[in-house]
């Protein structure tokens, strides 16, 4: 670029065009996005055309595309050029667009017209050469024309810059030489293959001369006020005419922003915004001064980008948060540090019952709130949320305070409140965020009123064991009152049931599993044993307690007579074996000896003795055995039914071929108990089976269902069947099932079966008729812990004296 010494009258002449422009240019920039007040919104309907004229009618451009536009126009006519354009490149660098532009229709200026200066130089001005080396040369001063107005023949016609195509920009052309020079670069020997000539006339034409200048980087923006001083326009002037145009009005105002396809902003990856170019079909030579001041109208425009985008992020900022404070279904309200409402959104509003309007005439303490604690109790001043958090810059989280509303009607609230700091770290207030509780709190004092009645203590617990109810038994059974209870922890409340294993485990288990968990436990301070259930949820626990006290001494008395009664029939069984087989004994012998002296009758009285001696024996024997199903029992452990069912048949076999009987059985599952008493009543069933078949060859069928509870095993025959009315009597101790039964047997076969079948947790029973068959079934658990039952059926006792 050439220096020129500016002495001439046409070198005056356009600097005084280009400060008046930067004069103009700085003003129009502050009322881009309502930085100035007063100026109508103009519509943009995107196209470059509409976007240059929008504010035609007005004072200033409104929009950045029109200040764009209005720029480009102005610095043609300064430099009565053939067309100026603004060109936006995208973040990544690779594209560009025409965002503004301007073009005249006629020839352009005559090299003698080109810039009205470009070819006036003074002696000894320094020139520079291809190899950025300085001369002096002495060129004939030239006279200036007399301006744009003159110099064009026809208007300049704005380019229509939204239809424009994007452009991969190519490296090594022109214009990427220009995005990474940080200085302005000359535009020469144009030619129509170029990428600039993509924009239009006349650089796709004969343009021959022009310069570019980056727009939107950090250099040029944070040198804006020295570029303008340079080009002789100080900062302190053009911040003059700002404030001399500003009223004080709003400054968020972006109703007239326009809105682009790219973010108007600088690119943080050092991507320049887009270039400033100028263009002439004149050879002319630009000078150093026309280099500064389309520098500084470039940094004007970056900096005014830069400034619309923020304010557009910031307003979008502020209407996303108003919408997500409007659509949430919490209240917030903010509360400045003297105390007073400044802020409501809509649910605040709704829950309080006062509009944003009369929540500002409302300090935090005010009476009209007839502020109350959830005990229902008038709040002092020290207890209020605020007060507390101003003295302690402490949030405080769930209170729950109640409040009146204009009609009267009580509302509880559950508040969170947080403090509020500005930028430099100082309290700015108190931001309220609050629920309507109202309804859920009608909803638990009904329930802990009905709760309160029920005669089983309940308590509930948070996650972590807080205690959040308690009703009336279960404060007389722990001996604390509700109000001990209630927040404190269950461990540090009671830490003595925190060492107690069975406690502490139960929890746990209870917890780990979500399933439901029971224990007993001894506490100390009501001298009483609890029969403790947890109900665990994914939000704490639910716990039922009773006293059993009372079960537990019947259950110990219980106890004590079964073994009582145990011993007896254990000694009545071992002293009365002794006389019987003296008495078998004597009348074997007599019959031996006497055989020939004895009649028939006598004969027959022997050998009825014989037999009554026999069955007593059995009986004993019967007695001692029942009696000791629940403490002389195998531990329990899988036992499969298949093979018990083998070993009874192998037992019988003798009996099944004398009987000629047929045994046909499914297969049967495996599961947990004691082997030996299992097959005891296999034995028995089969047994009476093949007894009772009568005159026809005893069928048998054994089957398994599972009914997804527990498992039914059932015995079924053809046989004599039974009266219904004697379904239960022959489930007794020494009951036959027919009246002077003719079989033989002890009669304690079938309640040696049931009490078997109930230590396994299960239940027998028959369904039958006269001469229809029978079918006895008895259950047993799917799912059988052989510990915890073994464990449970060792201790156990029978339900009454007289079972045993």
């Amino acid at each position: 670029m050439d220096s020129s010494s500016g002495g001439t009258d046409a070198e005056q002449s356009r600097h005084f065009r280009q400060q008046q422009l930067l004069a103009e240019l700085s003003d129009w920039a502050l009322s881009v996005g309502g930085q100035r007040n007063g100026w109508e919104t103009q519509p943009n309907n995107g196209s470059g055309e509409e976007a240059g004229r929008t504010d035609r009618g007005a004072d200033h451009p409104r929009t950045l595309e029109s200040l764009l536009q209005l720029t480009t126009e102005q610095v043609a006519a300064v430099f009565d050029a053939d067309s100026a354009y603004v060109l936006q490149v995208a973040g990544d660098g690779e594209q560009f667009r025409l965002r503004a532009g301007v073009s005249v229709a006629a020839a352009g200026p005559t090299s003698e017209e080109c810039g009205t200066s470009r070819d006036v130089e003074s002696d000894g001005v320094e020139t520079e050469t291809e190899a950025g080396e300085t001369t002096e040369s002495e060129t004939e001063p030239h006279t200036e024309t007399s301006g744009a107005a003159a110099a064009h023949a026809d208007e300049p016609t704005p380019v229509a810059a939204g239809t424009q195509d994007r452009i991969p920009i190519e490296p090594a052309t022109q214009l990427a030489t220009a995005l990474e020079s940080t200085e302005p670069v000359l535009v020469e020997e144009l030619a129509s293959t170029d990428q600039l000539s993509a924009v239009g006339e006349p650089v796709s034409d004969a343009a021959t001369s022009g310069i570019a200048v980056r727009i939107g980087t950090s250099e040029q923006t944070e040198s804006t006020a020295g570029s303008m001083q340079v080009a002789g326009t100080s900062t302190e002037s053009l911040r003059a005419d700002r404030d001399d145009g500003d009223d004080g009005g709003d400054t968020t105002d972006t109703d007239g922003a326009d809105k682009t396809d790219d973010a108007d902003e600088t690119h943080e990856n050092g991507v320049p915004w887009g270039l400033l170019t100028v263009h002439t079909t004149a050879e002319c030579d630009f000078t150093d001064a026309d280099a500064a001041f389309l520098t500084t109208v470039a940094n004007v425009l970056g900096s005014t980008i830069s400034r619309v985008s923020a304010q557009r992020r910031r307003d979008e900022a502020t209407t996303w948060a108003d919408s997500v404070l409007d659509a949430t279904p919490v209240g917030i309200t903010l509360i400045n540090t003297d105390g007073m409402n400044v802020f409501a959104n809509r649910r605040a509003e709704e829950i309080t019952g006062r509009p944003l309007s009369e929540l500002r005439t409302f300090t935090h303490d005010d009476e009209r709130w007839g502020l109350v604690d959830d005990n229902g109790e008038p709040m002092s001043f020290d207890e209020l949320p605020f007060t507390r958090i101003i003295e302690t810059e402490e949030p405080v989280r769930n209170e729950v305070v109640g409040i009146r509303r204009p009609s009267g009607e009580r509302v509880w609230l559950l508040i969170h409140c947080s403090p509020l700091y500005d930028s430099a770290g100082d309290l700015d207030g108190v931001i309220y965020a609050f629920r309507d509780v109202t309804e859920r709190r009608e909803l638990e004092s009904r329930l802990e009123e009905i709760l309160g009645r029920v005669e089983e203590a309940i308590c509930a617990f948070d996650e972590d064991f807080r205690y959040t109810h308690v009703n009336d038994r279960a404060e007389e059974l722990l001996q604390r009152s509700r109000e001990e209870l209630l927040g404190e922890k269950l461990w540090e409340a009671f830490p003595e049931s925190a060492n107690e294993e069975v406690v502490r485990n139960s929890f746990e288990d209870a917890m780990n599993s979500q399933e439901p968990t029971s224990y007993e436990h001894y506490y100390e301070p009501a001298n009483a044993w609890l029969e403790v259930t947890i109900y665990p949820s994914e939000t704490g626990a639910s716990v039922y307690f009773r006293d059993v006290t009372d079960r537990r001494e019947y259950r110990r008395r219980l106890e004590e007579s079964n073994e009582r009664l145990e011993q007896f029939a254990y000694a009545a069984s071992h002293d009365l074996q002794e006389p019987l087989r003296m008495v078998s004994s004597y009348l074997e012998l007599l019959e031996s000896r006497y055989v020939d002296e004895l009649d028939q009758d006598a004969q027959e009285f022997i050998e009825y003795a014989v037999d009554g001696a026999d069955r007593m024996r059995e009986m004993i024997n019967g007695l001692l055995e029942f009696s000791r199903i629940e403490t002389q029992g195998e531990p329990f452990e899988p036992v499969d039914l298949d093979e018990v069912l083998e070993d009874v048949v192998r037992d019988l076999r003798v009996k099944i071929v004398e009987n000629d009987a047929d045994i046909s059985a499914e297969e049967l599952p495996r599961v947990a108990g004691d082997g030996n008493q299992l097959r005891q009543v296999f034995q028995n069933l089969l047994s009476n089976a093949i007894a009772y078949s009568g005159e026809e060859p005893p069928e048998i069928d054994i089957a398994a269902h599972d009914t997804g509870s527990e498992l039914v095993i059932s015995v079924s025959d053809e046989g004599t069947g039974i009266d219904p009315d004697d379904a239960d009597r022959i489930f007794g101790l020494f009951q036959r099932r027919h009246a002077g039964d003719e079989h033989t047997g002890s009669g304690i076969g079938l309640a040696l079966c049931r009490r078997i079948v109930k230590r396994h947790g299960g239940e027998i029973w028959v369904d039958s008729e006269p001469g229809e068959g029978a079918t006895f079934s008895f259950t047993l658990p799917t799912r059988l812990d052989a510990k915890s039952v073994d464990s449970e059926s060792a201790t156990e006792p029978a339900e009454s004296a007289d079972e045993v």
